[in-house]
């Protein structure tokens, strides 16, 4: 137990940090201080989705080592996606279209849209193509398949784990905290009720490639 408390605390706290701080520092050695100090959204935007998806493959990478280290029956926390099809393309289709209405209301909060539309064309792309495969597979595995499970363990709890790994979902994704947030109580309560991660990996990839792809005609 003592070894899944510093996975946990890794897992939790790491990937705050890189996405708080380290980010924005990369972002200011490449543009420079006073030019990010200008535009720190439009910067964080313009190089954030390459060192996202770097992030997310380390950070799965780690987890994969914690899951082994701890003996874990990794296909059993992925599941199986042979039965039940009926229920995964449910999902599926259910949560690509709450996510488009959290994702409707929560712009209105912040305007993110507009931010998007000013990326180069090469940033949009592979935020629609390669970034949200990674996200999609990654953050789930991370999130939902790896803490969601760890902290019901330490707390015995299934509904304090789905809200404290939603906040640290969250919490990762900075400026989208509140749809992240929302979006990871949704998905977390699912993954408890069905044990499937299969079916949130392609709901996340769905909504972040058709989300961006949009940007290009709205």
């Amino acid at each position: 137990m003592k070894t899944i408390h510093s996975h946990v605390l890794i897992l939790s706290v790491l990937p705050i940090i890189f996405n708080t701080i380290l980010t924005p520092t990369i972002v200011i050695i490449l543009v420079g201080f006073k030019e990010f100090i200008n535009n720190p959204t439009y910067y964080v935007f313009l190089y954030g989705p390459y060192l996202w998806s770097i992030y997310d493959v380390l950070f799965t990478y780690l987890t994969y080592v914690f899951l082994k280290h701890e003996d874990e029956d990794i296909k059993a926390l992925v599941g199986s996606v042979q039965d039940k099809l009926l229920l995964t393309i449910s999902i599926i289709i259910g949560l690509v279209i709450i996510s488009f209405f959290l994702s409707y209301v929560t712009s209105l909060m912040f305007d993110g849209n507009n931010i998007l539309k000013k990326l180069p064309l090469h940033t949009l792309l592979y935020l629609a193509t390669i970034g949200s495969i990674i996200a999609g597979i990654c953050e789930e595995f991370i999130w939902r398949g790896y803490l969601l499970t760890r902290f019901e363990r330490l707390a015995n709890n299934s509904v304090i784990a789905v809200i404290i790994q939603a906040i640290l979902f969250g919490l990762y994704h900075g400026p989208g905290i509140i749809y992240t947030l929302i979006f990871g109580l949704i998905t977390g309560f699912i993954y408890v009720k069905t044990r499937k991660l299969i079916p949130l990996m392609i709901a996340h990839w769905l909504i972040d490639a058709i989300g961006f792809s949009l940007v290009f005609f709205t």
